[in-house]
């Protein structure tokens, strides 16, 4: 990972809300652009939850580049609200100007202020969390992982008033990502991170604790896709993730978005046939194959039996040089060792679902997961003496 450089931009911050008499050791951070209309919700949501003591909690509203009333709406509400918060007012120059660095700013302005061993979490304006959303993430992390990522639904009232054509792909969409996930989760199994579990990476609810933020050299500032690089820079070095569908939030399924190639993005696009569906939404095999072949290589890394994937021809089946693949084997995580052979392998090339293909695709994702739950469960009723038939699935994608 290329360590990102720490930029300083001309600040003004305000301290508003309650005054806390000591460090917090939860902060929320939260990029803001112009969210006169929305972001009153997004901090109420806040001041309702439950079973946290507020003198732990500061939320962190980084306003980059706003034009709008957004800061007196928060200075209006201020007294009311139970926890400290600080804007940051930024106008972030042309190159800064997005949403990949706005979450950046607000985290690492997090990191600084959180106690030493406390939580990140990061939202955003136009989303309302649950009311245990906190102490979700929280449960979350005491079960040992370094990073939680959040449950997203779409505000269901902004739903109503999209076209039935791209309400229609959304909800085949809905169901592909919900069956992905499922197939993932039985064909590759991580016990920090069993099923059920989702498979979204999104900035809207993600928790990471802050020696792993450290850890990883902070959230990637991406003007595109930031959420995402997060938590794949922390999978490189093997840090643990949970999906958890606890950690729950609604957001905004509006068309207009802030930030260039996000949710609103997402959903205006789905008018379109041809154009890939989520980034998340690689085609049925594609996703059977990659998930498979990384349980196994994973197993065999995690024995420290490396010099077998040589002998029972890894590089061969990836594609890949016995070079390129010895050279990656240097690497210290397995994490980093598995992103570089997909950065080099033809065969572990992304593939996404587009329009078109959707139905076709997510019929074959329906039989392939209905598959893995069959096979689950003769595995769960089968005894020390009972010898199960070869896989189909791992003979399917051997080839």
């Amino acid at each position: 990972m290329n360590a990102t450089p720490r930029l300083s931009f001309p600040t003004h911050i305000e301290l508003l809300g309650r005054r806390a008499t000591a460090r917090p050791s939860l902060v929320v951070a939260i990029p803001v652009k112009d969210e006169e209309d929305r972001i009153v919700a997004c901090l109420a949501a806040l001041a309702c939850q439950t079973d946290i003591d507020f003198e732990t909690l500061a939320v962190i509203l980084l306003l980059n580049n706003c034009t709008d009333a957004t800061a007196e709406r928060v200075r209006a509400i201020s007294d009311e609200l139970p926890y400290t918060l600080y804007l940051r007012h930024v106008d972030l120059p042309a190159p800064y100007a997005n949403a990949g660095w706005a979450r950046r700013l607000g985290m690492e302005a997090a990191a600084d202020l959180v106690t030493p061993h406390g939580l990140i979490l990061t939202t955003d304006a136009d989303t309302q969390v649950d009311c245990d959303w906190i102490v979700a993430n929280q449960r979350e992390i005491a079960r040992g992982v370094d990073a939680v990522a959040g449950y997203v639904m779409a505000d269901p009232v902004e739903l109503m008033d999209l076209p039935s054509a791209i309400l229609e792909r959304g909800s085949l969409e809905w169901e592909y990502q919900q069956l992905a996930a499922e197939l993932e989760a039985r064909a590759d199994p991580e016990a920090c991170d069993p099923w059920p579990r989702h498979n979204q990476n999104c900035g809207a609810s993600a928790a990471i604790t802050v020696d792993a933020y450290r850890r990883i050299g902070g959230l990637p500032p991406k003007a595109v896709g930031e959420d995402r690089a997060l938590f794949q820079n922390l999978r490189r070095v093997d840090g643990k993730i949970r999906h958890s569908l606890d950690a729950q939030v609604i957001t905004s399924a509006r068309t207009d978005g802030r930030a260039l190639g996000g949710l609103s993005d997402a959903i205006r696009l789905r008018g379109e046939p041809d154009h890939p569906c989520d980034d998340m939404l690689e085609v049925a095999m594609v996703t059977l194959r990659r998930s498979l072949w990384r349980s196994e290589v994973r197993q065999i890394w995690s024995e420290g039996r490396r010099d077998c994937l040589l002998r029972a021809g890894w590089p061969r089946r990836l594609g890949v040089s016995d070079r390129d693949f010895r050279r990656a084997m240097e690497r210290p995580y397995f994490g980093e060792f598995w992103a570089e052979l997909e950065s080099l392998s033809p065969r572990l090339k992304r593939r996404l679902v587009t329009g078109a293909e959707l139905k076709r695709e997510l019929r074959r994702m329906r039989r392939l997961v209905e598959f893995l739950r069959r096979h689950d469960r003769r595995l769960a009723l089968a005894t020390p003496k009972t010898k199960l038939a070869p896989e189909p699935a791992k003979r399917i994608v051997a080839a």
